[in-house]
């Protein structure tokens, strides 16, 4: 069922961008610079038609009221309007294609068009309530201040996505345990904005925070990771020097969607990348620690054989589990029910990039993905905690979130 939403979704997006790449043509059409270009070429020494041409100037519609009273003023475009608008949004789009990525190139095009949209509403209900239409003035300015409200929105939007905040935490508990100051990162998905030339950095933040532990929820590497950049990003990890170290369980990318050639090198080499630099991997598996908390690393969802977190904790002596603080790692949180109805104490999760775009950054609690998106929420007697991701998949851009490294502390 799942799937079939996430399918139906992708067509929307499809729809939806040739919708709105139909659309912004057809502004760009607006440009009051075109007009000059017409004039020296297809309209030159000879009057402008204004049946055939556009003009989209308010003295050009008045003249034309003057002349044909009772008839409504609707400019054709000619076929060089036209021609020019495509070429102008083919150039963008080659452009923002070369210098982001075709999945980057779709989301801005996608901006462009609602803000566009939004601005022009707005220019509509002026008109109605002021009587006054300032589309046809010297300027298209409806145009230039979508270009602009677009440009500036998605430069804060690169920056909220490739610089990481840190984002802090206070978890009370009954249970007799010392203060543990946890540390997760989540989504780092290699070589998006976390490579070899940037994760250290985020490294040296991590040990900054002075950590009992580091717990990393899923998704470290990508399909289109480079092993270069895993080698690189796995080598900063062993840096980490804490009381309890780094702990690892896996995401539905980490393994792998296509054959491990697409990448270079497969799970084995994984584990052993990391392994070598002193990250324990969890899969399904419990650590005692001091015998005051509990780490439950889960395999992820996608794991057809994944054990069920009730079998999990039944492996775990009751006292042991009733006097220790146990701290869950899941990926995907989409078990809250499960895993409260289990008596764990916190669960770890990361997958949704903390919702990524408004306005669809719920949209995975919408269609029963996930159970929650962002942030702290608690049910009965677990807490929960989703981050946002360090990085995220193919997307530099978060708007109503931003990249996180998370700190908790259990007190």
């Amino acid at each position: 069922m799942e799937m079939w939403m996430w399918i139906i979704i992708l067509i929307i997006v499809i729809g939806l961008s040739i919708g709105l790449l139909y659309y912004v043509i057809n502004r760009f059409t607006k440009f009051r610079f075109i007009d000059k270009i017409e004039d020296s070429t297809i309209f030159k020494n000879k009057e402008r038609d204004r049946g055939r041409a556009a003009d989209f100037t308010q003295s050009a519609k008045k003249e034309f009221l003057e002349n044909n009273p009772g008839q409504k003023y609707n400019p054709k475009r000619s076929w060089l309007r036209i021609l020019i608008s495509i070429v102008i949004v083919l150039i963008i789009n080659v452009i923002t294609y070369f210098l982001t990525s075709g999945v980057e190139m779709v989301v801005i095009l996608l901006h462009l068009g609602v803000i566009w949209a939004i601005v022009e509403g707005i220019f509509a209900l002026i008109r109605v309530v002021f009587k006054k239409d300032y589309t046809r003035g010297k300027v298209y300015l409806p145009g230039i201040i979508a270009i602009v409200i677009t440009t500036v929105y998605l430069l804060i939007a690169l920056y909220y996505g490739s610089t990481v905040a840190i984002t802090n935490y206070t978890i009370d508990t009954d249970k007799n345990v010392e203060h543990l100051r946890i540390v997760q990162i989540s989504d780092s998905h290699l070589g998006v904005t976390m490579r070899a030339d940037t994760f250290p950095a985020e490294v040296e933040k991590i040990k900054a925070q002075n950590p009992d532990i580091v717990l990393i929820t899923g998704d470290y590497v990508d399909d289109n990771s480079t092993k270069e950049d895993l080698d690189a990003c796995c080598k900063a990890l062993s840096t980490i020097d804490c009381k309890y170290g780094v702990y690892f369980s896996y995401g539905n990318h980490d393994k792998g969607y296509y054959d491990s050639s697409v990448r270079g090198y497969d799970n084995e080499y994984l584990i052993n990348s990391l392994e070598s630099n002193g990250v324990k991997i969890l899969e399904d598996q419990i650590v005692n620690l001091d015998d005051q908390y509990l780490i439950i690393g889960r395999a992820d969802k996608s794991n057809k054989n994944r054990i069920s977190i009730g079998q999990l904790v039944s492996t775990i002596d009751p006292t042991q589990f009733a006097n220790e603080y146990s701290v869950v790692l899941d990926h995907q949180p989409n078990d809250y029910d499960a895993e409260s109805a289990a008596n764990v104490d916190l669960v770890l999760s990361g997958h949704t990039h903390g919702g990524q775009l408004l306005p669809i950054n719920r949209i995975g609690e919408y269609i029963g993905a996930n159970d929650y998106t962002d942030g702290h929420i608690k049910i009965d007697n677990t807490d929960f905690i989703v981050s946002s991701g360090i990085s995220a998949w193919a997307i530099r851009f978060k708007t109503g979130t931003r990249s996180e490294i998370v700190v908790v502390d259990v007190e």
